[in-house]
């Protein structure tokens, strides 16, 4: 399978998982088979306090850290407490989701790159490239070790909400390029 690897980066609040969710509006609309995971956020009085894991083709949802502790066995990381077992299930889910048209991973962050931990199987899932395309979600302070080691063919930069339609716009004709059109 021909293979693409677009890593879309941008810092906390400018819309990573928002252009993830539009770019699989389009993927499922040129009928692609979409798999992978969103991470979005819950806010309450403009902060944000909590994410979610939503796996792609169930729609199934699982908190997957929040700004307290929600078990004993929670992994503190910074504001957050990460909950071990959604952070089990991710891996489970993101190393069924292949073979796919569009792998989605939202996000891989300092847990993976940092510590080794976190939705570690998404390495080797985007290694095996059974898919189309992987749209890999990667925060900024981590572009540089992220381009090293996945060498992905774009590197999508979201600078803020208001410009996520035209970035959904210009990507999305490149997706159906490389499915042939809808």
């Amino acid at each position: 399978m021909d293979v693409n690897l677009w890593l879309v980066t941008g810092w906390r609040g400018s819309g990573k998982t928002t252009f993830c969710r539009e770019m699989l509006q389009t993927a499922r609309l040129a009928s692609w088979d979409a798999a992978g995971l969103l991470s979005p956020a819950v806010f309450k009085d403009g902060f944000k306090y909590s994410i979610y894991a939503e796996e792609i083709r169930s729609g199934e949802k699982r908190l997957l850290a929040a700004t307290h502790q929600q078990t004993k066995t929670d992994l503190a990381f910074g504001d957050w407490f990460f909950n071990r077992k959604t952070l089990e299930w991710g891996n489970q889910m993101l190393q069924s989701s292949v073979p796919c048209d569009l792998l989605v991973i939202d996000e891989l962050g300092p847990l993976e790159f940092n510590l080794s931990i976190g939705w570690m199987i998404a390495l080797d899932v985007i290694k095996a490239a059974q898919f189309r395309l992987a749209l890999v979600v990667i925060r900024p302070e981590l572009l540089e070790p992220a381009l090293g080691m996945l060498h992905p063919d774009h590197t999508i930069q979201i600078h803020g909400v208001n410009e996520v339609h035209d970035k959904v716009l210009q990507y999305s004709s490149l997706l159906i390029q490389l499915k042939g059109g809808i």
